[in-house]
């Protein structure tokens, strides 16, 4: 069985806010499936293109003028329509000011909070800290675009889940009918660290993921 392969692009300058801790997080969530896993750098559209799932994390504005030219060579309308992807921050930013995506800046007050998004039924928690105006979260073809920053599949287990199970199907694996041992008891301490991070953040409801 082939490794599920996760993608960075320019990993080690898109980590503003432990960004790239979201690949750890889809990386160990995918070995206790019982699968394995596979990262490299993924800074070109044809390597994006081989991936299962591409992270762009967040980085400063030093960072993102540093790979201007490999942002703008780069396929977005191609790999978002093949590839599974979380995009954060000012890699969503530069996305919408240059039409990439659906939604536009419109700049307001500066937002710097925790804060909930949501993505259908999906409510996902993170830290927003922007002007930019864009939603916490959107779907751009399979990328989920969003402006909370940091690990979020780490502390929202039901996003995580979802994002592992498309990078399964991109890779052409079957996800395992019946829960491995090693799954459900990475996800019951998956829930209890999210649910002790969401009572500190925020006063909704943890959503709990069920496996």
């Amino acid at each position: 069985m082939r490794p599920v392969v996760l993608g960075t692009m320019f990993g080690s300058r898109l980590n503003l806010n432990g960004d790239q801790g979201n690949l750890l997080a889809l990386r160990r969530y995918l070995q206790a499936a019982g699968f394995s896993v596979e990262i490299r750098s993924a800074n070109g559209s044809q390597v994006a293109l081989g991936c299962d799932f591409l992270l762009v994390g967040h980085g400063s504005a030093a960072a993102m003028q540093s790979i201007e030219t490999a942002l703008s060579e780069f396929e977005w309308n191609r790999v978002s329509s093949e590839v599974p992807g979380l995009i954060v921050g000012s890699a969503y930013e530069w996305l919408a000011e240059r039409g990439k995506v659906n939604e536009t800046i419109a700049t307001e007050d500066r937002d710097s909070q925790f804060e909930i998004g949501s993505l259908g039924p999906l409510k996902v928690l993170g830290y927003r800290n922007t002007t930019s105006g864009l939603p916490n979260l959107a779907l751009n073809g399979r990328f989920i675009c969003t402006m909370l920053h940091g690990p979020v599949l780490a502390k929202n287990p039901q996003l995580l889940d979802r994002a592992a199970r498309a990078a399964v199907a991109k890779a052409g694996l079957d996800w395992p009918e019946k829960a491995p041992d090693s799954l459900i008891e990475w996800s019951e301490t998956l829930n209890e660290l999210s649910a002790s991070i969401w009572a500190l953040e925020c006063e909704e409801e943890f959503p709990r993921l069920a496996v």
